[in-house]
């Protein structure tokens, strides 16, 4: 009776278990600086439910906000957090885009997806209304370390992160002006008599403007995630 009565406690290996809902460990990131928020679709790894961040098998992160929602890739229904399991295709709306660890410090990362390639001009137009210029010694492989890519095998819907060189902090004119001011004092004030202390215009410090957001960035390394279609 004894063996029956533990043996009725313990319980039956054959008994469907619910697999377990996707969180893992708490984890701390930090979102890209300043980066608005991004729609992006992977196939889950795990999910921190208490500080919203989601990791997809292909390496990607994103951390989840106020606004953001969960779909089902296939269904495109919304799906409840607490729902989510490793192994679901989702597309996470409105999620803040966290950088891949396997670039090097010092280099900048932007999240974005392909709207169109202009192969003629070695150019990449985004859904966000950027332009990216492919150069011959900008490198692009398919996923994080993966296989080497030509532009021609780029595609619309291809989600792409984005390096580039960190940009230098630009120098105000009204520094330039002080520094030429302190550097050339003494000689201003020794030729104060023979000629004006005023320069010509070449002479004077400009502001030169860069970078506008309608100008092509120029991409050190494009890494391009590209999810199979499900069955």
């Amino acid at each position: 009776m004894a063996g029956c009565s533990r043996a009725a406690r313990e319980p039956r290996v054959s008994e469907a278990q619910t697999p377990p809902p996707a969180t893992a460990a708490s984890t701390t990131v930090s979102p890209l600086p300043g980066h608005p928020p991004v729609t992006t679709s992977g196939v889950v790894a795990k999910f921190d439910s208490t500080n919203g961040v989601m990791v997809f098998q292909d390496g990607r992160s994103v951390k989840l906000t106020d606004q953001s929602q969960i779909v089902a890739a296939k269904t495109q229904q919304p799906i409840d957090p607490r729902a989510v399991r490793p192994g679901d295709r989702v597309v996470v709306q409105n999620a803040l885009p966290v950088g891949l660890s396997s670039v090097a410090k010092g280099k900048r990362q932007r999240a974005a997806t392909v709207a169109a390639v202009d192969q003629q001009n070695q150019l990449v137009r985004m859904t966000d209304g950027s332009t990216v210029r492919v150069s011959p010694s900008t490198r692009m492989t398919m996923g994080s370390g993966g296989q080497t890519i030509v532009l021609t095998d780029l595609r619309p819907g291809d989600e792409v992160i984005i390096v580039m060189e960190e940009m230098a902090p630009a120098v105000s004119s009204s520094s330039a002006t002080t520094g030429s001011s302190a550097t050339t004092g003494t000689q201003t004030s020794m030729n104060a008599g023979s000629r004006s202390t005023t320069g010509s215009p070449s002479e004077l410090p400009r502001n030169v403007i860069t970078g506008a957001p309608s100008d092509p960035s120029d991409a050190n390394e494009l890494i391009v995630f590209r999810e199979a279609q499900a069955p």
